[in-house]
């Protein structure tokens, strides 16, 4: 009975609320979504960690990335080794990545298809120069540090970015009803914004836009996004991006020499061919791919005439491939509160100041505590100089000299530590002067660093420096161009048509053609049984035939889609729409401002401008 009391009764409402809700938490705070200290999500965090416990630096040599894998999961992240691998070769792709975190070795994957890369046991990795922006401070005091998930060993919370990377390398992830998609961004612009916010404190939105233009992305493509666009964004935290492929003419060929983000130039030659096979683009003649080491992306289009609406198909090209695309812009990240929330740009730098002058006061204070240590230590070591044939003594004839000299002349514990871990040979080159000197140094630098850490303004100060140097380190030209661009249209191509002479034929049954030339002569063409000539006229290929019946309507048919001469036609139905009872009585081709006498057999008539003889559909014109 006391066991059935002791079991814990739940509604299964309530219990799969709690259950869900928990899970939900954890996809937010520990899977899903970037921490602004750091721009980084769990798993990236602990490769970049476990690749600088195994020396991976940028100065090592690579090591199999199954092995840095293998850390991984065996001490601080229990998931899937493909899912863990995917993560660390996204931290590599430099297409990907604004500023890549690892370098590899080996086949990470192309442009064309991310996903193409080797397996884990092939490739091999090492730390890139970016990532001692995340490790440069980790051992000072900086962090905190938590359990790994079996507590065996310890884990850094979040890592000591010097820069803000939430917004220099960007991020996506989906969470559990709520999603993030943070652009990459230009280094010197978000840390020439960083010290403008130092300098000027009350600095609005629009001073920062100044600086941080919009996003950056590893790739030459432009953008399209008006600035006002771009700055609402800023301030609301939500948007879009619209990038172009940058499109340039090489002797009458259009040559695409960089694709938006994210983009395949295997996939738009795809769509574009798509296009040309349901004659949407009849203009083009061949398309090619010559992208190699030294052209990264290269896409040619050769159109078969000179004479085509270039702009018009470029416009087309960028309305109905991915040579134009939109990104979703989401600036949902984990503040220093360690809530989600959606922050606008201004409050996410200025969030980010905040977390680097703590972490600057944690690693001055954890400096400062071993300068002062040292000093104690030197204090000890200067009493052990000037007693030193009576230290001597003591170590040899007592049996606890560790407490003697704690007793004789008032030495902590470590001070008489630091004495007896004196090596032999090192005690006769204990020197007063090198003490002094050492002394003098620490108290120089303790001063310093007391000064810095009692002083707002020589914290400011520092701070700023460091990002200065930071900036010039690491800093780079921006990649994506931000341009104003009218907007893509997609529109009906179609091929350009010679100005050929042909002569067309109309028969008394309406079957239509066209001969080359003006020397033929209809009447003796070849006619189906129980039809025969009616009349013909001279025309060229670009030209309209205007095609009258006898119930007094005109039609519209282009010459150039007219069937050849050489077989016996097609019957007008097949270009136009005319009552049942209705048949075809004449033809004329109208040039341009031309006036033309239209009568009718009971004598009635009256003039008429060739631009009023045009039909805009099937059906004809009365």
């Amino acid at each position: 009975m006391a066991a059935i009391e002791s079991i814990e009764k739940k509604s299964v409402a309530g219990f799969a609320e709690q259950a869900y809700l928990n899970y939900s938490m954890y996809v937010i705070l520990d899977r899903a979504l970037p921490h602004l200290e750091d721009g980084l999500k769990p798993v990236q965090r602990r490769i970049i960690y476990a690749m600088s416990e195994l020396g991976l630096s940028v100065q090592s040599k690579p090591k199999k990335s199954s092995r840095t894998v293998g850390d991984v999961l065996g001490k601080f992240h229990p998931h899937s080794d493909v899912a863990c691998y995917e993560a660390m070769v996204l931290l590599a792709q430099p297409f990907s990545y604004r500023y890549p975190l690892i370098e590899g070795q080996g086949n990470w994957g192309s442009r064309d298809d991310p996903k193409s890369f080797a397996a884990m046991r092939y490739t091999e990795a090492k730390l890139s120069k970016y990532a001692a922006l995340y490790l440069q401070e980790l051992g000072q005091g900086t962090v905190n540090w938590n359990p790994n998930f079996d507590g065996t060993m310890d884990e850094p919370a979040v890592l000591p970015a010097r820069l803000p990377m939430v917004l220099l390398n960007g991020t996506t992830g989906i969470a559990v009803g709520m999603a993030t998609d943070i652009p990459p961004h230009n280094l010197t612009e978000v840390t020439q914004a960083c010290i403008h916010l130092l300098d000027n404190p009350n600095a609005t939105l629009a001073d920062i836009c100044q600086f941080v233009k919009g996003p950056d992305f590893p790739t030459e493509a432009e953008i399209v996004t008006p600035p006002a666009e771009i700055r609402t964004m800023y301030q609301t935290g939500n948007g879009s991006i619209k990038m172009r492929a940058r499109i340039v003419n090489e002797k009458d060929t259009l040559v695409v020499t960089a694709v938006p983000y994210q983009s395949s130039g295997a996939k738009i030659l795809e769509q574009i061919g798509q296009q040309m096979q349901a004659k949407k683009l009849a203009m083009i003649a061949d398309l090619r791919d010559e992208s190699d080491e030294k052209h990264p992306v290269r896409l040619v289009i050769i159109p078969k005439s000179k004479t085509y609406d270039k702009q018009a198909l470029i416009s087309h090209l960028y309305a109905t491939t991915d040579l134009e695309r939109s990104y979703r812009v989401n600036l949902n990240m984990i503040g220093l509160n360690g809530r989600p929330q959606v922050k606008s740009l201004d409050v996410i730098l200025r969030e980010w100041l905040e977390f680097r002058f703590q972490t600057v006061t944690k690693r001055l204070q954890f400096r400062l505590g071993k300068v002062r240590d040292r000093l104690h230590i030197l204090e000890g070591l200067m009493v052990a100089y000037l007693n030193i044939d009576e230290v001597i003594r003591i170590i040899r004839t007592e049996e606890d000299p560790h407490a003697v000299f704690m007793k004789r002349y008032k030495l902590s514990d470590i001070q008489a530590s630091a004495i007896l871990d004196i090596k032999l040979r090192h005690l006769a080159k204990i020197e007063e002067q090198q003490i002094r000197g050492e002394q003098d140094t620490l108290k120089e630098e303790q001063d310093a660093l007391e000064k810095t850490l009692g002083s707002k303004a020589r914290m400011n100060t520092l701070v700023k420096k460091e990002l200065e140097s930071d900036m010039k380190q690491y800093g780079d030209a921006r990649c994506s161009p931000i341009v104003s661009r009218a907007p893509a249209e997609a529109v009906v191509l179609q091929e350009p048509v010679s100005q050929e002479p042909v002569t067309i034929v109309l028969s008394q049954k309406g079957w239509i053609r066209a001969a080359k030339g003006w020397e033929v002569l209809g009447a003796t063409l070849n006619y189906r049984t129980g039809d025969e000539f009616l009349m013909q006229v001279q025309a060229h290929t670009h030209q309209t035939a205007c095609l009258f019946d006898s119930t007094g309507r005109c039609y519209n048919v282009p010459i150039a889609k007219m069937p050849s001469a050489r077989g016996l036609g097609e019957p007008v139905t097949a270009f136009c729409t005319p009552q049942a009872d209705a048949y075809f009585i004449s033809a004329l081709v109208p040039e341009e401002n031309s006036l033309w006498l239209v009568s009718s057999t009971a004598g009635y008539g009256f003039l008429v401008k060739a631009e009023e003889l045009q039909a805009k559909n099937k059906s004809g014109k009365a």
